[in-house]
């Protein structure tokens, strides 16, 4: 999934001396020839404007992308429907929504040195290769990673949505400074990202952190849950929407129900509430972090918030700090601008 890595060649310490900054590594002293192409300024730091980072939050229902600089600050953003014709489709979005978001900024595409792509699937750390991507049509046919790679023509980094989100947080947001952060993602699904010590943990087939197939809520051995997973089984939208609708509800969508709170929201809200303290009861016993992080269109509501807060706290002593993302939709694309930095970083390597 590497690209052109460079529009200037470099030499080669200054190639490494570029790679460590963009890493976040320490660099001992300033490299001259960093400077002299515009990387760094007098004090040996990165310039954040010297180039354009491309990424994006791609899931199942929408497509979020923007140009960030090199110090993950976004620039521009767009979001429209994401495609449901197949992979080729989706690639030419992607390819589209690039040559839109340059046009607002006007800039070439050469300005954009590095790629970052979230997905909602788990991919493979060995082959790049997905798999566990229901919520996209065609998602898993053919070598996407390969096929955008080549049509974006710059390092990339593809991600789980999730451990972008994570990445967001670990860098810029609510978890900078811990040594494990859980980002929870609560929408259409339920979807975990973990950093530990600023790496993603991603397991042998980049499937760590699917907390949607713990054995929580649905019978794990029932068919039906396992394409989604049990958890994601019970508190998906559309689960939560049939509750909501079983209970009496009034409202035409879970927003709606929202906005206008009804004795039939209380059921929701103790579903998702119960079962997602459940699944952090899990994840807490085994990684004691210092942070659980939720966000997505449900996770990010105070009310969910407080449902889990106070499920945890009947079923643990001492439950561990859960909090509102900061940085809400944007925390995947500040998770991928990191990403991306780090795919360049192991391109001049």
């Amino acid at each position: 999934m590497d690209g052109r890595p460079l529009r200037r060649p470099l030499p080669d310490p200054a190639r490494a001396a570029l790679a460590a900054l963009l890493g976040e590594r320490t660099v001992s002293h300033p490299d001259a020839a960093l400077r002299e192409a515009g990387w760094t300024g007098a004090d040996g730091r990165l310039r954040a404007d010297h180039g354009l980072l491309l990424v994006g939050d791609i899931g199942g229902t929408k497509m979020l992308s923007a140009l960030c600089d090199l110090g993950g600050t976004v620039l521009q953003t767009m979001r429209e429907p994401t495609t449901r014709e197949g992979a080729p489709a989706l690639v030419a979005q992607v390819v589209a929504q690039r040559d839109a978001l340059l046009a607002r900024t006007g800039r070439q595409a050469e300005a954009i040195v590095a790629a970052g792509l979230g997905l909602p699937a788990s991919i493979e750390p060995g082959t790049g290769r997905i798999h566990r991507g229901p919520n996209i049509p065609g998602l898993e046919e053919g070598d996407i990673g390969a096929d955008l790679g080549r049509a974006l023509g710059v390092p990339l980094a593809l991600e789980n949505d999730a451990n972008m989100a994570a990445l967001g947080e670990a860098w810029a947001g609510e978890g900078r400074g811990r040594d494990v952060v859980v980002h929870i993602a609560i929408g259409t699904g339920i979807g975990m990202g973990i950093v530990v010590d600023g790496r993603l943990l991603r397991g042998a087939t980049g499937a760590a952190g699917e907390i949607a197939f713990l054995p929580l809520g649905a019978d794990p051995e029932d068919p039906a849950t396992h394409v989604s997973g049990p958890l994601e089984h019970c508190i998906s939208s559309e689960a939560l929407m049939r509750l909501y609708r079983a209970s009496g509800g009034q409202g035409a969508s879970l927003r709606d129900a929202f906005a206008a709170p009804e004795a039939a929201l209380d059921a929701v809200l103790d579903r998702l509430g119960t079962l997602v303290a459940r699944g952090i009861q899990s994840v807490a016993a085994i990684l004691d972090p210092g942070a659980i992080i939720l966000g997505g269109s449900l996770g990010a509501r105070p009310e969910v918030l407080a449902a889990v807060e106070a499920a945890l706290a009947r079923g643990m002593a001492r439950p561990p700090r859960c909090a509102i993302s900061p940085l809400g939709d944007r925390a995947a694309l500040v998770g991928a601008a990191r990403a991306a930095r780090r795919a360049l970083a192991s391109a001049l390597e």
